[in-house]
Parts: C-alpha cells; structure tokens; sequence
C-alpha cells in the first residue's frame, strides 16, 4: 500500500466493485482505453477484474487508486515474456470526476517506483497512450517517460484509424531521480530507523532486537549527532522519501566504534532502507559523502574509517572505492580511505 497527500494505492478488494463499476462507466474513460476495457461497465464487470487481480501471485501487478475510502481509477503494470521479459507495460485510468487534480501523475510515479523495487529484473517501464490523448501524455513527460517513437496508423479506436505515442522509462534514468540533503535536527529519528538498518544481518537470519541499537557502542554512532563538532550526514531521496543515509562522526569517549582508528579520524556509518538497495543509492551516497569531505575538504578529515562485516557484499564496493583494510578480527574488516592529499603526499 502507498500514500500519498491525496491518495492511496492500493490492491484490490471484491467490496470496490460497486465504485469501480461508477467510475468506470463512462465513455469519456473508455474512449482513451484498449477495447477489452468493457462498456457499458457493470459491478459483474468489476468483480470479475477484481476476482482475476486477487487470483495473481505476489506482488501484485494491479492497483486500485483509492480517493476517500473508494476506488476511483486502477494502475497496473503487464510483464512481458520471452525476450522482452525484462520490459513491462504501465497502464492506467481514473473516473472522469477526479481529472484534473493531478493524481494520475503523482500515482504514476508511485507505481513506477513500486515496479522497479518489486520486480528487479526490469530494466525498462513503457507506455503507449492514442495520438488524441494529450492528457496522458503529460502525465508520462511529468513523471520522466521520453516519448521514444509515433507508431503510425497502428491502432483503431471508434472505427478510426489513428497513430500511437510509445514512451519509455528506463530504470538507470529512473535512478537519477534520486537527490541528496543535509541533516536537520528532525531527522533524528530517520537517523534511529537508519542505524538499525546499518548493522550487518545476514540473508535469511533471525533479525535482531531493533533495541539492540540502544548499545553504548552502537549509539554513540547518533547519540546527539549534529551537537558535535565533525558531524557529517547527507541522506538519499527518491521522489520525496527518504531512502538511505551516510554519516560520519569522530569517537572522543568511551566506548569506542567499531570502525575507530584515532581521535582525528571520523567513522562512517552508512544505510539504505532494504527495499531500495541493489539500486547503487548507496553507491551515490559514498561517492558524493567522499568527493565533500576527502576531495572538497569540509570538516578538514584526513581520512575517514569504517567497519564492515566480512560477509557483508559491499566490501568489494569499499575496495573498488579506495578503502584498504587496516586491521580486522574474525568477523569484521576495519578500512581506511585518506583524503586525496594524504594519498598524493603518501601520508
């Protein structure tokens, strides 16, 4: 389930019929839609798309778009096969009395997210709406869909002939939707959530007591973060949430961090929320955290420490990025990455 400001998205229940069926019922709606969409449009109608949406395996690949407790317009999203197998089809519509409010764009941009993070395979999200449907394209161009073709004369609607816009969303552009931003003071309860998710679990383990953060070795990493002198944040946003994080802090009592070296070398700590990693959001944090603190020279860091577990996949990462292992233990690897003037003047 996704919400929003002025909406929800949802999937479907058998008591929606009786809204669907009213939102649905509308020429103004079918004209933009494929033929297999019926009119007139029954609650039979809608409990039989219902029935067949439930039927589906997880995840779920139709959404209800939800507007005071009813179902006003459906979203969904068609797999493709074979060798398109890693391409999908997005489409979409929403009861005539509710155009106009901008949902149908914001609730696109939802379901792209939802697409990509629940189905990873895909590298390519595409679209194609009548060459009359000007609305709809708008909606596309918003959400960053590029109109990649005109199909000419490839469809008829209404007995008529007409051309079709095909757009395309690929997923490494989709990427680039996310930004990043400073720490404020309230987000220190992100900064709670994001320390929980730092810490190494294993695939398929038990999961740790989210209490476990209350540790004096774990909690010094934020306990009071941005108080001191040398704390460092920036968090990664994707369409206005709040993804992931990375953070730096220099240890100056006890007990010390994991990743502690010395009393100048701040330790980083770094988390992406486990729906959207694999996605090189923390690959982003790291470089743009790095090319601030090591090659731009805020907080004046010589170097910057961490500690990751020996299991955990984004060692290599940490390689490919510079950090050398300084000292390790059973479990844990300790890494260093100096500033780019240490590293030219070999200090």
């Amino acid at each position: 389930m996704m919400h929003t400001r002025n909406f929800e998205l949802r999937e479907w229940q058998l008591s929606d019929a009786v809204s669907l069926a009213e939102n649905a019922n509308n020429i103004h709606v079918w004209n933009n839609l494929r033929d297999y969409f019926p009119h007139p449009y029954s609650e039979e109608d809608g409990k039989q798309f219902i029935g067949i949406a439930l039927g589906k395996p997880w995840p779920a690949t139709e959404m209800a778009i939800v507007i005071d407790g009813k179902a006003v317009g459906g979203i969904g999203v068609v797999l493709k096969t074979d060798v398109e197998r890693i391409g999908a089809e997005i489409g979409y519509w929403l009861g005539e009395n509710y155009w106009n409010r901008g949902v149908m764009t914001e609730a696109v941009k939802e379901m792209v997210s939802y697409i990509f993070l629940h189905f990873p395979e895909l590298t390519k999200i595409y679209a194609t709406t009548f060459d009359f449907n000007s609305a709809s394209q708008r909606v596309l161009q918003k959400v960053g869909f590029e109109r990649e073709g005109v199909l000419k004369q490839a469809a008829v609607k209404n007995g008529k002939v007409i051309d079709v816009h095909y757009y395309g969303m690929l997923k490494n552009r989709w990427i680039l939707n996310v930004r990043h931003r400073f720490f404020r003071q309230e987000d220190f309860p992100l900064l709670e959530n994001l320390l929980y998710e730092a810490i190494f679990q294993p695939e398929g383990a038990e999961p740790l007591p989210r209490d476990i953060i209350r540790k004096p070795e774990i909690y010094n990493a934020i306990r009071g973060f941005g108080e001191k002198e040398g704390d460092f944040c920036i968090f990664a946003e994707l369409n206005g949430i709040t993804v992931g994080g990375a953070w730096l802090r220099i240890s100056d009592g006890e007990p010390k961090g994991y990743g502690y070296i010395d009393s100048e070398t701040p330790e980083l700590a770094i988390a992406v929320f486990k729906p959207y990693r694999k996605l090189g959001i923390g690959r982003g944090l790291m470089n743009n955290l790095i090319d601030l603190t090591l090659t731009n020279g805020i907080r004046g860091y010589k170097q910057i420490s961490l500690s990751v577990n020996k299991r955990n996949y984004a060692v290599e990462m940490y390689k490919k990025l510079g950090f050398e292992i300084v000292k390790e233990n059973e479990q844990d690897y300790v890494m260093a990455l100096k500033s780019k003037v240490c590293r030219e003047q070999k200090i």
